[in-house]
């Protein structure tokens, strides 16, 4: 089918508790671009990018120029299901990783929709039907009553997989963090840690050592471009070492492959869209190293995507981080919720991403620029 027009749409969805933080700075909403592509018959499908400037240099403004002024003309009158042809073409403009990923999760829902089918079913599943869940910790650092209290309640809902948040400058305050979580949170509570590549070579190793048998992976301890320390750390220790930064494009998860330095492999769908994130799963495939899907802040519309990818995949065996939006978001973009039962995240099964855009919100958040 012949795409007819491309659209961006800039919103700026609130956060129910004010503000979301982390070492490297703070959000008081999602600021994201919903990516509108529409065929010659009118029917259309969605996808949103997620702007992180501090990590792949993208802001709001620039997504939605290089959407409306560069990549979307390419697209007009392209076949929408000559992915890997629009992909190639979209090669031309350097980087935008979230803006082309946007453009591509989009056209695998208008795809699903013309076709009557589920993404998930045109990646060759339903290998599961619903998808464990880990709830990624909001609060605030070091404080250890607090985030017990909220594993606590969250197991009640079926939970036990969480990330929690270190490397605020104080080691010994991770490490009695988590030593003092383990022993006050429910028995078989997994942990983690995000430590969002703050600590230096001696410090992870220190780290690590300490809380061997307390947590149960730890993702991104150094920084993406210390090659040389990831693959020693790897090497040193018996925790298992979860990607984010480090494993931003496809050719960044087939060297951190070959260094050895990463032996859990995260994939964050709003930068690599569904064509590069399935390379990116057939890589760890082949390296037998299991994956998750790791959040981006996404809303309920950009979610529903991450489920459709995650019960498509086999190799997607960890619990994945895609239930963000639950309690952190303070509205819905979709007209039919999704159903968490259990501390798993049901498959939707309508056609495209599975669900339908709301435009009532999409309108009511609408920003200028």
């Amino acid at each position: 089918m012949k795409i007819a027009n491309v659209e961006a749409i800039p919103v700026n969805i609130p956060f129910a508790n004010g503000s979301i933080n982390w070492k490297s700075g703070h959000m008081t909403g999602a600021n994201n671009v919903i990516v509108k592509i529409t065929a010659d018959d009118g029917t259309y499908g969605v996808g949103e990018a997620t702007p992180r400037i501090g990590i792949y240099g993208e802001t709001q403004e620039s997504i939605y120029y290089v959407i409306k002024n560069v990549l979307g003309p390419m697209l007009i009158g392209e076949d929408s299901f000559n992915i890997q042809t629009i992909m190639e073409k979209m090669d031309f403009v350097v980087w935008n990783p979230t803006a082309k990923g946007a453009i591509d999760i989009a056209l695998y829902d208008l795809n699903g929709r013309l076709c009557g089918l589920p993404i998930c079913k045109m990646l060759g599943g339903p290998y599961r039907k619903e998808i464990p869940l880990s709830w990624t910790m909001a609060g605030t650092y070091g404080n250890y009553k607090d985030q017990v209290d909220e594993v606590i309640r969250k197991t009640k809902e079926g939970y036990r997989s969480f990330k929690i948040k270190t490397g605020n400058g104080n080691i010994d305050e991770d490490i009695r963090l988590l030593k003092e979580m383990k022993e006050n949170c429910p028995e078989g509570t997994n942990l983690y840690i995000d430590v969002n590549m703050a600590y230096s070579r001696e410090e992870a190793l220190q780290v690590l050592r300490e809380l061997e048998g307390v947590i149960s992976c730890v993702e991104e301890p150094l920084p993406a471009v210390d090659n040389e320390g990831r693959a020693k750390l790897a090497k040193a220790v018996s925790t298992p070492i979860l990607s984010d930064e480090s494993t931003i494009t496809v050719n960044d998860v087939y060297r951190q492959i070959q260094l050895g330095a990463v032996s859990r492999i995260g994939i964050k769908l709003p930068r690599t869209g569904i064509t590069l994130s399935a390379k990116i799963i057939y890589l760890a495939e082949s390296a037998n190293l299991p994956c998750q899907i790791s959040t981006q802040l996404e809303s309920d519309l950009g979610t529903a995507t991450c489920v459709q990818l995650a019960a498509a995949f086999k190799q997607i065996s960890l619990p994945c981080e895609i239930a963000f939006y639950d309690e952190n978001f303070g509205a819905s973009m979709i007209k039919e919720p999704l159903v968490i039962q259990n501390g798993c995240l049901q498959l939707p099964e309508g056609p495209g991403s599975g669900v339908n855009i709301n435009w009532d919100s999409v309108e009511e958040y609408k920003t200028k620029i």
